[in-house]
């Protein structure tokens, strides 16, 4: 018997999947000097910590500036106000991406839930490695203005989730024959890729199969 892993999924309002599209589209291909942004949604929650309290909708933190890592402290006022100041040109061009205002008013952990949380880097063309990273906390609710995406952007819009559903046809039984089974029972579906369809927004359907050990999906075409 094969035991798949039960797949996690999270309801997503209209408003959080409106801003999953628009937010790196706006923000991907934007340049600050000689940096290039890239943005994208970190897989886990950024909760922890002390934010930059800009609006109750709307919160930031700096996590990387000129290569290296700022550390937020609440209790050291003149290094916080040090990093806002080198951080001037990268908050301006997300300000001007997202149609926000980014001027803190107090740094505090976040203190209410429905954020969605943005990672936006400051890459170096030659680089792999972000030179600046500023983390912001939106209200799936802010009232945002995005800009239209910059030339270029296209080829940095990667890490993006998409939320697809995998249909598998399960085995097959007469009804006299599943009648039969008893808790032990093994029930043998092939040592071969089982059949499936991967689906996904706008009617996307891509029929393959799926080896459930190794854990990978084998289109048969693509569309």
């Amino acid at each position: 018997m094969i035991a798949f892993e039960k797949p996690r999924f999270r309801q997503m309002s209209s408003d959080e999947a409106h801003m999953r599209q628009t937010v790196p589209a706006a923000l991907c291909g934007r340049r600050v000097g000689d940096l290039v942004l890239r943005a994208g949604f970190p897989r886990r929650p950024l909760a922890e910590g002390p934010w930059f309290q800009a609006a109750p909708d709307t919160a930031f933190r700096i996590r990387r500036l000129g290569g290296r890592a700022v550390h937020m402290d609440v209790a050291d006022g003149p290094a916080m106000a040090r990093a806002l100041d080198e951080a001037d040109g990268l908050l301006s061009e997300i300000e001007a991406a997202l149609g926000i205002a980014l001027h803190p008013g107090d740094i505090a952990p976040l203190s209410q839930g429905g954020k969605a949380f943005v990672a936006v880097e400051a890459m170096r063309p030659d680089g792999d490695q972000a030179d600046g990273l500023i983390e912001l906390a939106l209200s799936t609710a802010a009232a945002l203005l995005p800009a239209p995406p910059p030339p270029g952007a296209a080829a940095l819009l990667g890490h993006v989730p998409l939320a697809l559903r995998l249909e598998i046809d399960g085995p097959r039984l007469p009804p006299q024959e599943a009648a039969a089974l008893a808790p032990g029972d093994l029930l043998l579906i092939g040592a071969g890729p089982i059949p499936a369809t991967i689906r996904g927004p706008g009617g996307l359907a891509i029929a393959g199969r799926i080896a459930p050990d190794e854990r990978l999906f084998r289109p048969d075409r693509l569309p």
